[in-house]
């Protein structure tokens, strides 16, 4: 009886391939959610890691945009749980679509996102880049023949004018998305450099840029607002 160990290492080679590519199968899902395939808060810190690395060594501006939907609530509990998915997975692929190849959306919690807007000129690049999401999220979408309408509340922070870290930059845009919130929703709204007396976990944090002494806030310290129909904004100084 003959063996050929041309074949044995043939065999060997594809189960090989088969453990590799189940490996790589499982990481994949393990970093992005299954529903909208958008990257999860891990590989998005990852993203934000790169993306300040890139923008220290251009000279450029870095935005984290946390993105919250007003109005999911209600078309989960009232629609049902197979609606709010729909929802979900239709705004992940508007906001993909709105912004570059380069840039990273990702889902961070069940009805929040985040964005990772790198090698910007100038921080209203990001407004812009806001502005659009917004702008796509709060288009109208039908499910099941019924007319679905969401909302949307941003918050922005920039790398160096608000924070020069990945937790930085995150914390801020959190704060600055639940501000956008408090105004009404449907609106954008800036990250300061201070840390916010009236948020309970932060109020004792040290201020990113005390060490340095650099006012990072400047004009940026003011909420921004913009509406829904993206024909009006206001700055509102805090």
């Amino acid at each position: 009886m003959t063996h050929s160990f041309g074949g044995y290492t043939r065999a060997a080679d594809s189960m090989l391939r088969q453990i590799n590519e189940q490996r790589d199968e499982i990481e994949r899902l393990s970093l992005h959610d299954p529903l909208t395939g958008l990257p999860l808060a891990n590989l998005a810190v990852d993203r934000i890691q790169m993306a300040l690395h890139t923008a220290r060594r251009a000279n450029r501006k870095l935005a984290v945009l946390y993105i919250d939907l007003d109005g999911f609530k209600a078309v989960n509990d009232g629609l049902g749980h197979d609606a709010g998915d729909a929802v979900l997975a239709e705004c992940a692929l508007r906001m993909q679509r709105a912004v570059r190849s380069e840039d990273t959306i990702a889902r961070v919690g069940g009805d929040e996102f985040l964005a990772v807007i790198g090698t910007l000129a100038e921080a209203d690049d990001a407004v812009l880049v806001a502005d659009k999401l917004l702008q796509v999220l709060v288009a109208p979408l039908v499910f099941e023949g019924r007319l679905v309408t969401i909302g949307a509340s941003i918050g922005i922070a920039v790398y160096p004018d608000h924070a020069r870290d990945v937790a930085g930059l995150r914390r801020r845009a959190d704060l600055a998305m639940y501000r956008a919130k408090r105004d009404g929703g449907n609106c954008i709204a800036f990250a300061t450099a201070e840390v916010e007396s009236g948020d309970p976990e932060l109020a004792h944090e040290p201020d990113l840029f005390a060490a340095t002494g650099d006012d990072a806030s400047g004009g940026d310290s003011a909420v921004l607002a913009a509406q829904a129909s993206g024909s009006r904004r206001e700055a509102i100084e805090e």
